[in-house]
């Protein structure tokens, strides 16, 4: 994967930050900002393929001997799996610390931009590895989830430990601290299901209780550009 495959558009920048008609000066930024993403980042993805699966209950899967206590929600979604596919994506640490350098200045604008960017760009990179393991499920007729991750849809943040277990340490350079934090932080894992039975499904942002997430607007934006086609 290189930084040139990882594209955002200007538009989705605007959809974050919520104006219809960025101000020139905003604008500027984005597109200033976006020109310098391929030398800021380093993308990295991988996963684990999980054959061996068992649910204990309606809130819970059993990964080999690991039990992953996912809460109802995400458990519903990730039913009737017949793979599992736990993956690590990472933007690498330079757009990290060049925000952080942005912050020092005092270029508060560009910063908070940057950051909105830089979260994006990691999105993509997951995007990158969940498109790639669909395409090779297709070869077997198989259907794969969405993509879910700790800390979200009622899924504990401590249970990113859990995942890391299936990953050699140190991959793609992401370590997991003990309060769950990855480091770089412009990093995400998670789980995603695939088999005959599998289908995608738009996130229930309605059920969750999260207000404030990625897919909570990533929903949205696919809501919104359903409409105007």
């Amino acid at each position: 994967m290189t930084p040139e495959q990882i594209t955002i558009q200007k538009e989705e920048v605007e959809a974050v930050i919520g104006y219809k008609n960025t101000e020139r000066h905003f604008s500027e930024i984005i597109n200033e900002i976006l020109n310098a993403l391929p030398e800021k980042i380093e993308p990295c993805a991988g996963y684990a393929l999980i054959d061996k699966i068992d649910y204990p209950d309606k809130k819970s899967i059993r990964l080999q001997d690991i039990v992953l206590n996912t809460g109802p929600i995400v458990t519903s979604q990730l039913k009737n799996a017949e793979s599992m596919f736990l993956f690590l994506a990472t933007i690498g640490g330079k757009m990290e610390k060049w925000i952080d350098e942005l912050r020092k200045e005092g270029e508060l604008a560009y910063s908070y931009i940057a950051d909105i960017i830089a979260s994006a760009a990691a999105e993509k990179t997951a995007d990158f590895i969940h498109d790639y393991i669909a395409e090779e499920m297709k070869k077997y007729y198989k259907g794969v989830s969405n993509r879910y991750s700790p800390g979200y849809c009622d899924w504990n943040v401590s249970e990113q430990h859990k995942i890391f277990s299936f990953f050699p340490k140190d991959f793609c350079g992401v370590t997991l601290k003990e309060s769950a934090l990855m480091t770089p932080i412009k990093s995400i894992s998670g789980i995603i299901a695939a088999g005959e039975k599998i289908k995608w499904k738009d996130y229930l942002c309605d059920t969750c209780n999260a207000r404030d997430c990625t897919y909570r607007i990533k929903n949205k934006q696919n809501k919104n550009q359903q409409r105007k086609s």
